[in-house]
């Protein structure tokens, strides 16, 4: 039997890594806030790792969560062997892991490595439903029960429960080529979930089109897999691109697939759990409220959604199912690393001496961006922010230093904020722009998110070169490489 890496192996290879990795719960949890509380707890410990539970109150199925809520995670699931790719950490608060490794990873060569195996695109491999281990239990008709899920409800003011991490397959009608994403479903019944999407997410085209040609939609949702599967989801492109071929990219093999049992798609063969069904692409309905990834409760009013009728779930007889806190990290590390990259090809392309950037935790890797520059002539920070700013809608202020601050240290981008911005020469506003339906700020007069317009903010942060500024204090070089600390001073 041809065999995928798969969410096991990878639970595997944390678990053998350490308690900083991977914890166990050691008691039942209810699916009503308990999953996200103790997950939180952890995360005030300074704590992202992977979490098991193996016994979700109403269900028989365990649950795993915060498979991506740190970079050593993602970093784990890129393939690369963290004792080789972690750097010293510069930030003395970072949180030194408890065994042997006080560093942090190193986030160039994690970004080299996505762009290293998103470049490997490789076709995916169909087998027999008969060798995916998926298939190995079959609901359909009246035994389909999204109810037998280990659920959970997220926030304390969410609507219902909702399967947050499960990734969409739909095709498009024209080309055949399938497309892959990750949306919020609400469970409205026992066959039935909304399918919350934003207008510009690719799927909301395919349904359109669907709807043009007077067809039902086809879907499947697969959840639980290799944390590089769900990362190939998140791949940035045209509408034609396939995610499984990005997927097989990340894997570093190709996707083993299998065809759907009542749906015309094809679905990942070594996932957990697949969901089949139909949706009527002319028929919406409003969700939420949803605990969002930016710290809020999602658009006021709700988000108008797509309404799923299950028809089959397929699943493995002893499967896991992947859950994620909507509110915590790992939602928006999810999505970091390709927006990353989609930043810097973007500005790539017009200053040439970008050295690295950071779309930063405290603004939910989405909506502030760090850029640093290898300045050469007047102008040319600003430059760089306006391409950063037009890579995707959420993008909201663009921060651009020169290449002595490190952008991944939040205290030093701050630094040169303070000290190398005048307000009148070096931040721009551009109003009037998309933006993000769940950014808290983009509302129009009456206070409701229905423009979905904001305001970009540039700042040039970077020195001036073409007159005299003051210079930064720092030690003799030669000095700082020659002092060894455990020749003066005993170390931690």
């Amino acid at each position: 039997m041809r065999k995928n890496k798969d969410l096991r192996y990878f639970l595997n290879q944390a678990r053998e890594t350490g308690a900083d990795f991977y914890v166990k719960v050691k008691k039942p949890l209810e699916p009503d806030l308990q999953v996200c509380v103790l997950q939180e707890k952890l995360a005030a410990h300074r704590r992202f790792p992977v979490m098991f539970c193996p016994k979700i109150e109403g269900s028989q199925i365990p649950l795993v969560t915060n498979l991506m809520g740190s970079y050593e995670l993602l970093g784990m699931a890129l393939g690369m062997n963290l004792s080789e790719h972690y750097t010293q950490s510069t930030d003395p608060d970072y949180f030194a892991f408890s065994d042997n490794i006080p560093q942090k990873i190193d986030r160039v060569k994690l970004t080299a490595a996505l762009h290293g195996k998103t470049a490997d695109k490789r076709k995916t491999v169909t087998i027999p439903p008969a060798e995916a281990p998926v298939k190995e239990v079959i609901l359909k008709g009246e035994d389909v029960d999204l109810g037998i899920l280990p659920l959970t409800r997220h926030g304390m003011l969410d609507s219902t429960k909702y399967i947050t991490i499960g990734c969409t397959i739909s095709k498009h009608p024209d080309t055949g080529i399938p497309n892959v994403g990750i949306y919020r479903h609400e469970v409205k019944g026992k066959n039935k979930l909304g399918i919350g999407t934003h207008p510009g997410h690719h799927i909301a085209y395919i349904a359109r089109r669907h709807a043009e040609l007077k067809m039902p939609m086809e879907v499947a949702i697969f959840i639980g897999h290799h944390p590089a599967v769900i990362l190939g989801s998140q791949a940035e492109g045209a509408i034609d691109l396939n995610e499984m071929e990005v997927m097989s990219g990340l894997l570093g093999e190709p996707l083993l697939v299998t065809s759907a049992e009542t749906v015309d798609l094809e679905v990942p063969a070594w996932a957990e759990i697949v969901i089949e069904g139909v949706l009527d692409p002319t028929h919406t309905t409003i969700d939420g409220p949803f605990a969002e990834y930016t710290g809020y409760y999602g658009e006021k009013g709700g988000r108008t959604v797509y309404i799923m009728n299950v028809t089959a779930i397929t699943m493995r007889k002893d499967a896991i199912f992947h859950d994620l806190d909507p509110g915590h990290r790992e939602h928006s590390l999810l999505h970091t690393l390709f927006r990353e990259s989609a930043v810097y090809e973007a500005v790539k392309k017009v200053v040439p001496t970008l050295q690295a950037v950071n779309l930063p935790l405290s603004a939910c890797c989405s909506h502030h961006i760090y850029l640093s520059i290898k300045k050469r002539i007047q102008g040319e920070g600003k430059l760089a922010a306006m391409a950063a700013l037009t890579a995707f809608h959420n993008n909201k202020v663009a921060i651009v230093v020169d290449d002595d601050i490190d952008v991944y240290d939040e205290q030093q981008v701050l630094w040169a904020v303070a000290t190398r911005v005048r307000a009148d020469k070096n931040i721009s506003m551009i109003p009037g722009v998309a933006a993000s339906e769940l950014d808290p700020t983009s509302y129009d007069e009456t206070g409701i998110n229905r423009g979905h317009m904001n305001t970009k903010l540039i700042i040039d942060a970077t020195r001036p070169v073409t007159t005299p500024f003051s210079i930064r204090l720092g030690p003799p070089e030669d000095l700082w490489k020659s002092m060894k600390m455990g020749d003066y001073v005993d170390e931690l």
